[in-house]
């Protein structure tokens, strides 16, 4: 792999002494004896231009010490789905993996997917991104002057590498990423000529339901069309068959991409395919399909479809678990497993626990377990987080500090290394917001305290009870006992509606 110079970095503006100071300071002193005899032999302007091309290359050079950090986000998954969090699926891997590091009792994402990504991406809300649905309202769409956290890691001197489901148009290496490996889904390739080709080409993954509006489709699990762009091969179009299976295809790219990468650190985020329903072209409606079987516990010899040839989310979940375990593997093997941070997290709950619902918290309740390197041995842990904060959390545990520019991002830096034991937030929010027929966003708010959860239709929550929101009790806000909480949180949400901020370390 050699560092894609094509496409600028973003790099954010950073909080006032923090950076990679004495970073720079050690590269200088290394170099020191060339680099005082060119400066000491030129003219004051070239001079000048030595020291601002010396700042421009500090700017990306790796900080000592970095993490390496790999970030999965799982389509469609509850907490509730795992055996952590009461689900009925053994996922022993991923339940291992939360008690060696941080398991989130209340972490949350956004109702629906793409506000999600943007924001976690980001480290900004819908008030600034736009994205409060599935569509965007402006023609922008997620565009470069954003910066997502690619360019923050790109700009620190890390190697980029994201995997799975883009969907967020534009160009995904604008955003950062030096290498990709992405199923195609109409908005990864960037012309619409070698689109078409590799829909001619590719005999198979592709199906035109009428019912679709004829909008092309492609398969995302068993004979997928996946598209990597690992330099010096750019936009190729890996040649699959119906015997090979998409999440598969993605951990052999993080396995290919972890065996070169051995010098510099990296930055990988997979944004699955799994554990989203498969569109049946046959049924012409969403069903879940069969995974791979599993010889021994290597989740890479394939075997074809499950017996009965039928899928379920219990499955999906199952094999999001036995991923989990190869992740373990492959970066024990290649020399990354003391150094590398591993977060595990859903864009937004699954079918039948509330996707796409702001009552109580049953649309926004995601996993999150975080692992590896520095993190702290904590457990289950009932602090909350929301999803915007990775950005700042990575920023910090990056070298960069904290991004002021996105106030709704907080650092968890500390808390996950064990420099602090208190936790960042006293509430958080989630959103969804849908046209009306007049073309206006609606937006709709959720908002929680550790204890109580004020709903988008303005009913309060109790989960004193238990863990999670099969716990939780509708309780009356005019009741003295409730009704401070229940107008703080609308003041929190009021907030935000208005202004796109509002203090989460204050309540």
């Amino acid at each position: 792999f050699r560092r894609n110079c094509h496409h600028a970095s973003h790099r954010p503006p950073l909080a006032e002494g923090t950076g990679n100071r004495e970073t720079a300071v050690r590269w200088a002193k290394n170099r020191g004896r060339a680099l005082g005899a060119t400066m000491s032999t030129k003219s004051n302007m070239t001079t000048t231009t030595t020291i601002i091309s010396l700042a421009l290359l500090l700017a990306t050079l790796p900080v000592e010490g970095q993490p390496n950090i790999l970030l999965w986000m799982v389509d469609d998954a509850s907490y509730r789905n795992y055996s952590f969090g009461g689900g009925q699926t053994q996922t022993f891997r991923l339940k291992r993996t939360g008690e060696q590091g941080i398991n989130y009792k209340k972490a949350w994402s956004n109702a629906i997917c793409r506000p999600t990504r943007a924001m976690l991406m980001t480290g900004q809300y819908a008030t600034e991104t736009g994205w409060w649905g599935q569509n965007h309202p402006t023609t922008t769409i997620l565009g470069p002057d954003f910066g997502t956290f690619g360019n923050l890691a790109k700009s620190q001197g890390y190697r980029t590498l994201m995997v799975g489901k883009w969907q967020l148009d534009g160009n995904v290496l604008d955003h950062g990423f030096d290498h990709y490996c992405l199923w195609e889904k109409s908005d990864i390739v960037p012309t619409r000529e070698l689109r078409e080709q590799f829909v001619e080409e590719s005999n198979g993954p592709v199906f035109d339901p009428e019912d679709r509006g004829g909008k092309r489709q492609q398969n995302r699990y068993w004979h997928p069309l996946i598209v990597r762009h690992f330099w010096p091969k750019q936009h190729e179009m890996l040649i699959t068959t119906p015997e090979d299976f998409g999440p598969n295809i993605f951990v052999q790219c993080i396995e290919d991409f972890l065996k070169v990468n051995k010098s510099q650190p990296f930055f990988i985020y997979w944004a699955g395919t799994l554990t989203h329903q498969h569109w049946d072209d046959v049924v012409q409606d969403q069903a879940f399909i069969g995974m791979p079987e599993v010889k021994g516990r290597n989740i890479m010899d394939i075997l074809g479809r499950e017996p009965d040839g039928t899928g379920s989310l219990k499955s999906n979940i199952d094999y999001t678990d036995k991923i989990a375990g190869y992740l373990r593997k492959i970066l024990r093997e290649n020399g990354h497993f003391k150094n590398t941070i591993f977060a595990f997290t859903a864009d937004n709950t699954s079918h039948g626990f509330g996707k796409g619902q702001l009552r109580s918290e049953s649309g926004v309740h995601v996993p999150l377990v975080v692992w590896g390197g520095p993190i702290k041995k904590r457990g289950k842990d009932g602090a909350l987080f929301s999803l915007v904060d990775m950005y700042n959390t990575f920023s910090d545990l990056m070298g960069a500090g904290v991004d002021t520019s996105r106030p709704n991002s907080y650092s968890w830096a500390k808390y996950w290394t064990g420099e602090s034991d208190q936790p960042v937030r006293k509430w958080m929010i989630a959103y969804r917001g849908e046209m009306d027929e007049n073309g206006v966003i609606q937006p709709k708010f959720i908002a929680r305290t550790a204890q109580f959860i004020r709903d988008a239709f303005d009913v309060l929550w109790d989960c004193s009870g238990g863990r999670d929101e099969s716990s939780c009790n509708t309780v009356n806000p005019s009741n003295p006992e409730y009704s401070e909480v229940y107008q703080k949180l609308g003041q929190k949400i009021q907030e935000i509606r208005e202004t796109g901020y509002s203090d989460a370390t204050k309540f």
